[in-house]
């Protein structure tokens, strides 16, 4: 029988990467730990503190900030505050895991984790890392060795890290953006039933390049419906291109209905995407971002063009080729079928009730 007096805390943010594995990762232990006790900690400058505010577990934000590589005003601004910064997330890491005496203290990646991860390390807390990505970030790589369990999303993390024996889980995607009702988020965006919906995923940041190839095409685009996510930074200078048939927004709060509104997904190669993608059975066209470690991304996209439910684009063939490659999809309603049957083939829906066995585990040992 579950113990429902169990305290865990789950730190990890920065981006939509690390933060919802996150909270898939809360959901699966409210699931499993009835009664249990769910704490956040993540950066007041990470998606996050956008997000936490609105759930219903506790939270703290730390004055953690990531170090911005290069030489410029702003990094070197931002960059002389960091040992400052970082003293005071680790203070306060420890103060809040002395109040909370929690059973087991999660990281799942980005620049938030890490200290209350050292910090739990430090007081003799058990700890378990979950890495998203096929090339493990900073504080996996930094402290695998020093927790107690580790789960990895793809076999190929293995040769980058020193700890080999990490469990592969691939990566958790939240209940609540699977199986929705088409008709009802079609409406949810103020679109119509009567068209195919193409939807543009640029991550919780959004993608440069990737906004620049579609507002190129856009307007050979208007026999369809476009729900175009542009991230903060780019939304004012694409906002203009919305219509009845074209919703453009920042970020989407409710990805559930943005999967289950899109016939076709144009994304980013993110591990999280694709995990989402594949758990929701929708075809996709993928841009794996050219400067990414490593070339984790493009390894991630791979899996799902050899498994038949991606086509994979360079981001020098985005001019050239993504219209016709949106046509000769969008047309196809066989293929998009078959890609989309393809994409539940790869899914691995079971990856949260594998990381919260590892849990589970510690809690028992």
């Amino acid at each position: 029988m579950p113990d429902f007096g169990k305290r865990f805390v789950i730190a990890g943010g920065g981006t939509g990467g690390h933060l919802f594995p996150a909270l898939a990762i809360g959901e699966g232990l409210k699931k499993r730990f009835p009664g249990s006790t769910i704490h956040f900690i993540g950066s007041k400058y990470g998606l996050e503190s956008k997000i936490l505010p609105s759930q219903k577990n506790g939270f703290t934000l730390l004055p953690i900030r990531g170090f911005l590589r290069g030489l410029s005003v702003k990094s070197s601004m931002r960059n002389i505050l960091f040992p400052t910064r970082f003293l005071l997330s680790y203070l306060k890491s420890k103060k809040i895991l002395k109040k909370i005496d929690p059973s087991v203290v999660i990281g799942t990646g980005g620049y938030a984790s890490g200290l209350p991860l050292i910090a739990a390390i430090s007081n003799g807390i058990p700890t378990l890392i979950h890495e998203q990505n096929s090339f493990p970030g900073i504080t996996t790589k930094w402290l695998s060795t020093r927790v107690d369990r580790l789960c990895i999303s793809y076999e190929d993390s293995r040769r980058h890290l020193k700890n080999t024996g990490g469990v592969v889980t691939g990566n958790p995607v939240r209940k609540e953006i699977m199986g929705r009702n088409k008709l009802k988020s079609i409406q949810k965006f103020g679109l119509s039933s009567n068209k195919p919906v193409i939807s543009i995923l640029g991550g919780s940041q959004g993608s440069k390049i990737l906004n620049e190839s579609i507002n190129k095409i856009i307007t050979d685009l208007n026999e369809f419906q476009i729900i175009w996510q542009t991230g903060n930074t780019h939304f004012e200078k694409y906002n203009h291109h919305s219509t009845a048939n074209v919703k453009i927004v920042p970020f989407v709060d409710d990805m559930g209905a943005f999967y289950s509104s899109s016939d076709l997904i144009i994304s980013r190669a993110g591990a999280l995407a694709l995990a989402e993608i594949s758990a929701c059975k929708k075809p996709s066209i993928l841009i794996p971002f050219a400067k990414a470690t490593d070339n984790h991304q493009s390894m991630n996209a791979e899996s799902l063009r050899v498994a038949g439910a991606a086509k994979v684009l360079s981001e020098n063939d985005l001019s050239s080729k993504l219209l016709n490659e949106i046509f000769s999809l969008i047309k196809n309603k066989t293929l998009l079928k078959k890609m989309s049957i393809a994409a539940k083939s790869v899914s691995k829906i079971e990856a949260i009730d594998l990381i919260i066995d590892e849990i589970e585990f510690i809690c028992e040992n």
